[in-house]
């Protein structure tokens, strides 16, 4: 009896190609995105995007950038020459992880101990801090490398000034040896000595918002995750109506089953609305997000992302055999979409393929639109895309389900 059991439960699971699938394949696939993803986001392989603007541009920069620039994890945006309103714009509009200006003025890259600025200036984000981290750390090991000889004369011109001056002999002795350093083919790199003098950090995002930079994008990426989940929830109803018939009796009113898709479709938008207005309001009144200053585009922008929600879970449930295969299935795809879409992890953290597949997911576009209202206080025109494709997503999503139905009774 037992082994009876056991054969019919493998045929059927044999016979159900979507159920193998989910069974067997789905998993390897969930956790090859989610390993590549989560693998960027620990700093291993994370790739960064600086935009340069060399304005000294002479032999100390060349050799410093292109010590910089060694190092794999650093990419150049553009190889023509920039200025510093040009790196700041890019930072801010996120096409740059990071900005780098090598400032014509301040202090001489090779005497950090003469007056003036820091010779170097960070352009970042505060929401990509782990950027400017990373940046700054790169740019000492390279300053290292490049010019060891003025890393030396730094420190030696400190101890002169502040605790024991040094004699004119000990003076032609440092001469002799800062002298060696520069003709070395390979120098050291004084593994945990740091610099502070060689930059300064400046802001490229205006601060539209006093809450966190991790406040405001989470709250865009939490509130598209439950508008698909929830959205997904909603619309399974529609497959309990299929199985007790009420579809068929639809299809002969004057309505006809377009009814029911288009009743469902509109509640599941208000409803994602109101859900994604609950954590805005939270955000607003615990953390500081700036809702009221921006509450028009934001209404569009997550009028727009509700829809998106709702057309796509109204189409993919109606394309399920049952109610168990949808909420099986949509829920690990709402987790992938919600993975590459960063929601879960920021997408400057992840891979550049996975960063490039992300444009696929409405969770994408919509934390794109909100970025462009509460962190870089970009103007209407630049939301205007990403509305059109989350409306789109969710006007091809109610064709789908309006097709499908149609086809089912």
């Amino acid at each position: 009896m037992r082994a009876a059991v056991f054969r019919v439960m493998a045929l059927s699971l044999w016979r159900d190609p979507a159920a193998l699938a989910m069974s067997f394949a789905l998993p390897g696939l969930v956790f090859v995105i989610f390993a590549n993803i989560f693998a960027g986001a620990s700093g291993g392989d994370l790739n960064l995007r600086v935009a340069l603007a060399d304005l000294r541009a002479d032999g100390v920069s060349q050799r410093l950038t292109d010590n910089l620039f060694a190092d794999k994890r650093l990419t150049r945006t553009d190889a023509s020459a920039l200025d510093l309103v040009q790196v700041q714009e890019l930072v801010r509009r996120g096409e740059a992880d990071v900005g780098l200006i090598i400032r014509k003025g301040g202090r001489p890259l090779d005497d950090l101990g003469a007056d003036g600025a820091p010779p170097l200036l960070i352009m970042g984000d505060p929401g990509r801090e782990i950027a400017i981290t990373m940046l700054a750390g790169a740019l000492q090991k390279a300053y290292f490398a490049a010019l060891p000889d003025a890393a030396v004369r730094s420190i030696a011109d400190l101890v002169d000034r502040k605790f024991a001056p040094f004699n004119p002999e000990q003076k032609v002795r440092i001469e002799k040896g800062l002298e060696a350093m520069r003709t070395a083919s390979d120098s050291r790199d004084p593994q945990g000595f740091r610099l502070d003098q060689l930059f300064e950090r400046q802001n490229a995002v205006a601060n539209v918002s006093v809450a966190a930079p991790a406040v405001t994008y989470y709250a865009g990426g939490v509130a598209m995750l439950f508008l698909l989940f929830s959205a997904l929830t909603g619309a399974m109803s529609y497959l309990d109506e299929r199985e007790s018939g009420l579809l068929d009796r639809l299809a002969t009113s004057p309505g006809g089953i377009g009814v029911l898709i288009d009743g469902k479709f509109l509640f599941l938008i208000l409803q994602g609305f109101i859900q994604v207005l609950v954590i805005y309001l939270v955000a607003w009144g615990a953390f500081g997000v700036a809702l009221p200053q921006n509450a028009g585009p934001w209404a569009v922008t997550t009028l727009a992302a509700a829809l998106a929600a709702a057309g796509l879970a109204m189409g993919f449930v109606t394309l399920c055999r049952s109610k168990q295969q949808a909420q099986t299935l949509g829920q690990m795809l709402i987790l992938v979409v919600s993975a590459v879409g960063g929601s879960m992890v920021p997408r400057y953290l992840m891979p550049p393929p996975v960063q490039a597949l992300g444009w696929v997911t409405p969770n994408t576009w919509a934390l794109e639109a909100y970025a462009s209202i509460f962190s870089r206080a970009d103007a209407l025109a630049a939301m205007v895309l990403p509305w059109c494709i989350l409306a789109a997503i969710g006007l091809a999503g109610l064709f789908v389900a309006h097709v499908v139905a149609r086809r089912a009774v």
